[in-house]
């Protein structure tokens, strides 16, 4: 997945490193889905820490979920050629990603 890089007033435009993935994630749909509040944000200088909250809230809820995945559906033993484990952990990561992406990430937040 690529991501856009923020663009913000001051001409200093932060990496994915500095905002994780979640919070680029959430500037890029924000910046396409809600303009307006995006140059509100701007304007205010929030943009860039919004981004960054997100980013730790949806982490925190990606390990929750992965913790509780784990506890429903017990992670298989692999053993040579067996494809069981691989498939458990594309599962597991499909759903809680798309989890957090739901319900913390394509969201139009406004505070930290």
């Amino acid at each position: 997945m690529s991501y856009k890089q923020l663009q913000i007033p001051t001409g200093n435009e932060p990496t994915i490193e500095e905002v994780g993935g979640y919070g680029m994630a959430w500037a890029n749909w924000m910046e396409d889905n809600h303009k307006k509040l995006v140059r509100e944000m701007r304007k205010n200088k929030t943009f860039v820490e919004v981004a960054k909250s997100v980013n730790e809230s949806a982490v925190r809820y990606k390990a929750l979920l992965d913790r509780q995945y784990e506890q429903m559906h017990p992670r298989p033993y692999s053993f040579e050629g067996d494809d069981s484990l691989r498939a458990w952990e594309f599962t597991r990561d499909f759903y809680t990603d798309s989890t957090v992406m739901r319900e913390r990430v394509l969201l139009a937040y406004t505070q930290p």
